[in-house]
């Protein structure tokens, strides 16, 4: 009996050790809203017990990268006073589960009177921010985004042809940088829309000042072109980037639909809802075709749970795993997709 069994634990253990060589390095992330613990959120997170089953199922699911908010009014409430408690507890369970963080930094803090959509007011202050934050992190996040999604008057209001946000991203960069030169930093996560900010930006001089291109390509299931109009976008980053002599890797930090159990009734900003086999049938389709694309390093399928009400419509059924954290078929997907990858690696 112990002969029969050594083929077998040489096999986990074989399995084992690709899994936790290849995690880091494997294209497969996740946008995760693991500081969320406020009311406008329904306490998504509201105790450490919480967090842990939501890091454990990341695990599980073989995931290599989380994206999480590092907003400003999170971690500075008043001027000067930081506090790290609820991220440091975050940062390091994941660091325990071979778990990296692309960490955002962002949106304005309510004390210095601008709106959390508006660019800074303070400069100084949101700069010392970044600074802090950056080095409070130094040895255990590598990957910065500057912003989320500031082509778009949701998250960065008033818009100026991604003038200000350029300017803005040469000194942010530039900090990120001096505090670590290993520092990674992204683009703020441009919109499906957003060829044309990624234009403005580089007109604009932005060229140097960020390491990797990130776009967030949503588009319809049920639509048969979907994948098509993602392949032109494609196309037309790499043309410019050609154009600028810039040589980046682009991430795509944000595609996912909903995977509701009953679509009766229910939309999102593209239509009809896809039910949770839907769901999962459109995570297959869509990483089988993104991984074939050049230049694409890794993808971030949104979210990893649903929200309680949050959006009031089809968005809040986003989650790889449902509110009280049962697992979706598009969970099983992801999972087989993952575990495919780091057992065959091309």
């Amino acid at each position: 009996m112990i002969k029969l069994m050594l083929p077998l634990l040489l096999t986990l253990s074989i399995i084992s050790t690709c899994r936790a060589d290849n995690l880091k390095d494997n294209p497969f992330g996740v946008l995760t809203f693991l500081p969320w613990n406020h009311s406008w959120n329904n306490y998504m997170y509201k105790n450490n017990q919480a967090l842990d089953r939501a890091i454990d199922l990341l695990k599980e699911l073989g995931i290599s990268i989380i994206r999480v908010d590092f907003s400003w009014n999170y971690i500075e409430k008043e001027k000067d006073k930081f506090d790290f408690q609820r991220y440091d507890y975050i940062v390091n369970k994941c660091a325990k589960n071979n778990i990296e963080i692309l960490a955002i930094l962002g949106y304005s803090a309510p004390w210095t009177g601008a709106k959390w959509n508006n660019p800074p007011n303070d400069e100084k202050a949101f700069l010392n921010y970044v600074k802090t934050t950056v080095k409070h992190y130094k040895n255990l996040i590598r990957y910065w985004e500057f912003w989320n999604e500031p082509d778009s008057n949701i998250y960065w209001y008033p818009q100026d042809d991604m003038k200000t946000y350029t300017l803005l991203l040469k000194k942010v960069y530039s900090l990120i940088k001096s505090t670590n030169p290993d520092n990674i930093v992204l683009l703020g996560g441009l919109t499906g829309d957003g060829f044309y900010a990624f234009k403005n930006i580089l007109s604009n001089g932005g060229g140097d000042y960020f390491d990797i291109v990130n776009f967030h390509p949503f588009f319809d299931p049920f639509r048969k072109d979907g994948l098509d109009e993602i392949r032109f976008k494609l196309k037309h980053i790499h043309n410019e980037l050609k154009k600028y002599s810039l040589n980046k890797k682009i991430w795509l930090t944000e595609i996912g639909c909903p995977g509701s159990r009953s679509s009766d009734n229910c939309s999102w900003w593209l239509g009809r809802c896809p039910d949770e086999d839907q769901q999962a049938e459109f995570l297959k389709k869509s990483y089988e075709f993104l991984l074939s694309q050049e230049g694409v390093e890794k993808i971030f399928w949104a979210f990893f749970q649903d929200t309680d009400n949050h959006f009031k419509n089809g968005v809040d059924d986003f989650g790889l795993v449902r509110k009280d954290f049962s697992k979706k078929p598009a969970y099983c997907k992801y999972k087989k997709i993952i575990g495919n990858a780091i057992l065959n690696p091309q």
